[in-house]
C-alpha cells in the first residue's frame, strides 16, 4: 500500500512507515523474547503513574495519528488536485 500512494501524501507516507516501523518493533521482540519489553515510565513520585509503553508504541501511536490527519484534512485536497 505504501508503494501505491500518490507521491504529494508525505504525511501519508510517514503514518504508515511509523505504524509499520513500531508493529514490526514490537513483532521482533514477541519472536526473539516471547514478551514485549516496556520501558518508558511516566510518573510523578509515587502519586501518579501513567502505562509504561516503549519507543514502538510511540511510533504506532504517532502513525495513527498522522494517518487520521491525512484522512480528514489532507485527502480531499488532494483529490481535487
Amino acid at each position: 500500500y505504501l508503494r501505491k500512494i500518490p507521491q504529494q501524501a508525505k504525511l501519508l507516507a510517514l503514518g504508515l512507515s511509523l505504524v509499520m516501523a513500531g508493529a514490526l518493533g514490537n513483532l521482533i521482540d514477541r519472536v526473539r523474547l516471547g514478551y514485549v519489553i516496556d520501558f518508558l515510565h511516566v510518573h510523578y513520585g509515587n502519586a501518579w503513574h501513567f502505562p509504561i509503553f516503549n519507543i514502538a508504541d510511540v511510533a504506532i501511536n504517532i502513525g495513527v495519528v498522522l494517518i487520521l490527519i491525512d484522512a480528514f484534512l489532507l485527502e480531499s485536497k488532494r483529490n481535487t488536485l
